[in-house]
């Protein structure tokens, strides 16, 4: 014989499952849809840079026009691509596929002072910590600890980027003017 309300208390349990599982994912895609740019995110160009005095009894030098410099910080990821210091230009190579000693410098001097790196990023309190996945140099890649910075926001389009303690006397401060 068939047990009506059993089969309708078993329709009736798999149509509140049904509706909690609508209303969850409702719920998670509207969460998503509503959720907004961080301070952070955006598109970030180098404006200043104040680099620290290479011994205590100098002042450090503040840079208003320095080289150019990129920043994109989107949805957890981003990409930085700097020029520290200006660039020397070089000849062009006699045979570009057999350099000499002196080519190979010459490309080298104006490949060091260029930084490139991309990952993912988290902000933890005022602290952006930098996990990089892919740089021009090892190193950066596979140094096992993030990158970090204080945050140090000046307005909606100007922050800082403070070096931490443990590299506050080798690197420089940078500030960063929002693009878009």
């Amino acid at each position: 014989m068939y047990n009506f309300s059993k089969s309708l208390a078993a329709l009736a349990g798999l149509l509140v499952i049904s509706m909690l599982l609508i209303g969850l994912v409702a719920s998670e895609n509207s969460a998503v849809q509503s959720q907004t740019k961080t301070q952070v995110e955006g598109v970030w160009k180098l404006a200043e840079v104040q680099v620290p005095p290479k011994n205590p009894a100098e002042k450090g030098t503040t840079i208003t026009n320095p080289q150019p410099g990129l920043i994109i910080l989107t949805k957890g990821y981003y990409s930085l691509l700097v020029v520290r210091e200006e660039r020397p230009a070089f000849a062009p190579a006699k045979d570009p596929a057999n350099l000499t000693d002196a080519e190979k410098i010459a490309r080298y001097e104006q490949w060091r002072s260029f930084s490139a790196n991309s990952g993912t990023y988290e902000v933890k309190g005022s602290m952006l910590m930098l996990h990089p996945i892919v740089a021009k140099n090892v190193e950066v890649m596979t140094r096992g600890t993030p990158i970090t910075w204080e945050l140090k926001v000046e307005g909606p389009n100007s922050l800082w980027l403070i070096p931490p303690s443990d590299r506050a006397t080798t690197e420089p401060r940078l500030k960063v003017t929002k693009l878009e």
